[in-house]
């Protein structure tokens, strides 16, 4: 879900865009980290609903605003929060950092979850400046960390309150799918976090890994 890379100009010179080296939001990346949010949020809830197979018609307003609930909370903690962990420690190593939507990966978003499942590449943080490997590693490490977290705490909320109906089925299934969004981008191959991870600290990427796989075991009931 992340994509680091400098930007040079024509001549082959590394732009170092204004913002560089504070907390920084331009309007451009604001209206699509919005943009984002939102289709992601509409395709979660069409998954969850069944999609295309999935009998809409039939299932009430408490289903249609549980699904939509859960899939603004997933949203923003899962996607939104994970991809502004990713800007604020490049920004905080100095680096210049935007969030950039792809808006073929959105619409794929939307298309594949009328078919009941989410294959989704809704963007990237982009990032600008010196970085070095441990520097890249750590950024890269904080999306994941990020879904691990929330995650972790949303399981943590199913266990304490196990019998409260269906808060205890939205705690569940927000921490499942906040650790399956932190294990898919540990996978250390391609574009993914994981990969950064790994060439920095194979032993840092085993841990975020087990941690993320074991609490993710604990959300389907395995340890319990």
């Amino acid at each position: 879900m992340r994509s680091a890379s400098e930007m040079y100009d024509e001549y082959g010179n590394l732009v170092i865009p204004r913002g560089y080296g504070r907390i920084h939001f331009s309007r451009q990346e604001v209206v699509q980290i919005l943009i984002s949010v939102a289709v992601l949020t509409i395709a979660f809830t069409v998954v969850l609903l069944g999609g295309l197979f999935g009998d809409l018609e039939s299932l009430d307003t408490v289903v249609w605003l549980f699904a939509l609930g859960v899939s603004a909370v997933v949203s923003i903690t899962g996607f939104l929060l994970h991809e502004l962990a990713h800007k604020f420690v490049a920004q905080r190593y100095g680096a210049w950092a935007e969030f950039r939507m792809y808006p073929l990966g959105l619409l794929m978003a939307l298309l594949f979850s009328f078919l009941g499942f989410l294959l989704a590449a809704p963007g990237a943080v982009f990032i600008s400046g010196r970085i070095n490997r441990k520097q890249n590693g750590v950024i890269s490490l904080a999306g994941p960390a990020t879904n691990i977290a929330f995650g972790g705490a949303f399981v943590a909320l199913w266990l304490v309150f196990p019998d409260t109906g269906i808060w205890s089925t939205a705690f569940n299934l927000i921490g499942q799918l906040s650790l399956l969004l932190g294990v898919f981008n540990l996978l250390p191959f391609g574009p993914l976090d994981g990969r950064k991870v790994w060439s920095w600290s194979p032993a840092t990427w085993a841990m975020a890994m087990v941690v993320a796989v074991a609490l993710l075991m604990v959300s389907w009931g395995l340890f319990i």
